[in-house]
């Protein structure tokens, strides 16, 4: 039944970066039960991707409301919880930030996707077969470790805190949304 078939799932993905004790293989809606490895490899790849922006998005909420009035940014004119904090921003950000992130998705694309015009269209988006989900070669801190079991260590860390940042971003809406109030604000009495 369905029972055994994550279970198969979870036999054929234990090895991968992000499976911890005492949970083992976490995929409560399961995904990855008909997934092929390389249906997984874009799962992991997608779950990084979200993982990291949440923890912009949760390190965002916290400092853009601990500055508020008191940052350069913006002539300090930005305001209130942080989920009302979007429409303050100018049009000019936007265009910068939206150019920004594109310039981004481009050089994730060329790294680690399959040119469109040699896949079938019936299979689009496919990664290279060489490519490791999240590894963009982009370390200017040399931070990576060279060991395998270190690096692999480091890529279940952030996995975790990616999978944590999510949860915590979306708290942090809900919380917003339900009171008015921003996030430091309820910890200020």
């Amino acid at each position: 039944g369905k029972a055994s078939t994550a279970l198969n799932a979870a036999a054929d993905y234990e090895s991968y970066p992000g499976v911890l004790a005492p949970v083992g293989f976490f995929d409560p809606l399961g995904l990855s039960d008909k997934a092929d490895p390389a249906l997984f490899k874009k799962y992991r790849e997608a779950e990084l991707t979200h993982g990291r922006v949440a923890m912009l998005a949760a390190v965002g909420f916290l400092v853009g409301e601990q500055v508020e009035g008191s940052s350069f940014l913006f002539d300090a004119s930005i305001s209130g919880p942080a989920i009302s904090h979007i429409p303050q921003v100018p049009t000019e950000f936007w265009v910068a930030l939206i150019a920004s992130i594109g310039a981004a998705e481009q050089f994730r694309a060329e790294k680690g996707w399959v040119d469109p015009s040699e896949t079938p269209v019936d299979a689009p988006g496919q990664l290279l077969a060489d490519y490791t989900p999240g590894d963009l070669g982009f370390d200017p801190l040399g931070l990576a470790p060279e060991d395998p079991e270190e690096f692999f260590e480091m890529q279940t860390k952030e996995l975790q805190n990616g999978r944590l940042a999510m949860i915590a971003a979306a708290g942090f809406l809900a919380q917003e949304a339900c009171d008015g109030k921003g996030i430091i604000e309820h910890f200020q009495g």
